[in-house]
């Protein structure tokens, strides 16, 4: 289940990159993988979350802004092995993770047993990046109302 979260905002990602217009990008995704609107909405509804966390944090702490890439050492490669590695540099191509992001996935992945590193693990860490755990409004509820929304 998390592969599949995973794989979705991976897919919302690259559509967004490929097309101008997110309903475009939303109704693309819904066609070739037969996501629901509702999944997809609260796939959108995170990442607005994370974009608008990541850009607070950013303007409280400058050194989080890096507009070069990770490098990773030779130890961290042997560490994550080469596929999780392109994995992660994948999904930092597309910029679902910043390079803060894998900081913090990197140093995550110390703390695992060699055996256990996979992309399973990764994903798992990946989405509690999406999911604010330090705040008591759920994931995906937004706290602000556009003039477009209705209320039951």
């Amino acid at each position: 289940m998390v592969t599949e979260i995973v794989n979705l905002l991976t897919d919302i990602f690259e559509n967004l990159d490929k097309t101008s217009s997110l309903d475009k990008a939303m109704d693309d995704i819904s066609i070739k993988k037969r996501y629901n609107k509702n999944i997809l909405a609260t796939a959108f509804s995170w990442i607005y979350e994370k974009t608008i966390r990541d850009l607070g944090e950013a303007a409280e702490h400058e050194e989080l802004i890096t507009k070069g890439k990770r490098i990773f050492a030779e130890e961290e490669k042997n560490l994550i092995d080469t596929e999780n590695f392109n994995y992660l540099l994948h999904l930092n191509n597309i910029g679902l993770l910043t390079n803060y992001d894998l900081e913090i996935i990197i140093e995550e992945l110390k703390l695992f047993p060699r055996e256990l590193i996979n992309t399973e693990s990764i994903n798992v860490i990946i989405i509690s990046l999406f999911l604010e755990v330090n705040t008591l409004t759920l994931p995906g509820s937004r706290l602000l109302l556009y003039s477009s929304d209705t209320i039951n």
